[in-house]
């Protein structure tokens, strides 16, 4: 079963008999609805399930460290991660430094007060300094940064952060290409796209992502970029298109490599796909929409009848959803705990 917007929206209309027609009930609205069923309902109940089904990696080399000067902090020092705006909840999975010798340590989190009780921020601390013989080195929040504290401990390393990434906005296959041929870095979809060339907000015209059509519709991998053990490959999610004539767009050097036919381009932040959504969970999605039709209508009967349904429906669904190894439901624990992991004698002794 086809699994396209265009497809959701059929089934939407055709189950709670939508006509065709008419500006209430249009194409766009019904994509509306559909999209904040799959960010305000399926998304959470999908993370709900503690199965990783949206869990990326990024990793960031921290550069070196300055000494902390006598008298006043440090300025402009390198310790700090942007949360990824597209990460579910602004929130993370996981924080991780990764040693030199490839080992890598769960960082525990602290709060800013937690951090400023251990009395000291140097980037030279040690067991004996200050007599911190408990020490805890790991990161706090600060707004949507991740500071690493103290700022040293990641000096010259790398942090591995992993988050939950959310699927991106759902638009209308007629705002999106399928691709239809492909040689070498230059591809040919089934449409001149309407949108190329029109200011867009917040992405520029000419930024795109390619969208495999294999479930469970991830980002089709970027081939120039290698893949580090244990973290997640470079998504195609942001080309510039080097040229645009009628249907053929010209991607950048070498990015066409992976791209293959029945593909999706799609304006950067985009798809025609709930992606990464189980199949199982889509005609609760579509359930969820029609529900939301019929509340707009002001039908709060109808209403109140599809959201049991829906309800039903979840339930049943995301009883396919965990454990997703069936043969192993539980989890193992690792032995030595974030805490014993991030200890300076475990992290800043393997400089």
């Amino acid at each position: 079963m086809a699994d396209t917007t265009e497809q959701l929206i059929t089934r939407v209309k055709n189950r709670e008999t939508i006509p065709d027609s008419g500006v209430a009930y249009s194409d766009d609205v019904l994509l509306e609805f559909l999209d904040q069923g799959l960010k305000g309902f399926l998304v959470p109940a999908i993370e709900a399930t503690l199965e990783e089904h949206f869990v990326v990696s990024m990793d960031t080399s921290m550069p070196a460290q300055p000494s902390y000067p006598l008298g006043s902090p440090p300025v402009d020092v390198g310790n700090v991660i942007m949360i990824p705006g597209e990460s579910t909840g602004l929130r993370l999975r996981d924080v991780y430094l990764v040693g030199n010798d490839g080992s890598f340590y769960n960082l525990p989190r602290l709060t800013p007060s937690q951090a400023a009780a251990q009395n000291f921020g140097n980037v030279n601390w040690s067991m004996s300094y200050n007599n911190q013989t408990s020490a805890v080195g790991g990161f706090f929040l600060q707004g949507n940064q991740l500071q690493i504290f103290p700022y040293g401990l990641a000096s010259n390393k790398i942090v591995r952060i992993t988050y939950q990434r959310a699927p991106l906005d759902l638009c209308l296959t007629s705002d999106a290409g399928q691709v239809i041929a492909i040689t070498g870095d230059t591809v040919t979809i089934d449409k001149v796209l309407p949108w190329y060339g029109v200011a867009q907000a917040p992405y520029p015209p000419t930024h795109v992502n390619v969208i495999s059509n294999e479930l469970p519709h991830d980002f089709v991998q970027n081939a120039l970029i290698p893949t580090t053990v244990y973290t997640s490959y470079a998504p195609l999610a942001d080309l510039e298109l080097q040229s645009y004539v009628s249907n053929q767009l010209l991607l950048p050097t070498g990015t066409g490599a992976n791209v293959q036919v029945g593909d999706w381009v799609c304006l950067k932040g985009q798809s025609v796909f709930a992606m990464n959504v189980p199949k199982e969970l889509l005609p609760v999605l579509v359930q969820k929409a029609a529900e939301m039709v019929l509340e707009s209508a002001g039908d709060r009967e109808g209403q109140q009848v599809a959201n049991k349904t829906y309800i039903s429906m979840m339930q049943m669904a995301l009883v396919q959803l965990a454990p997703r190894v069936i043969g192993k439901p539980i989890k193992i624990l690792p032995t030595n705990s974030a805490f014993k992991a991030s200890r300076i004698r475990g992290v800043i002794g393997r400089r």
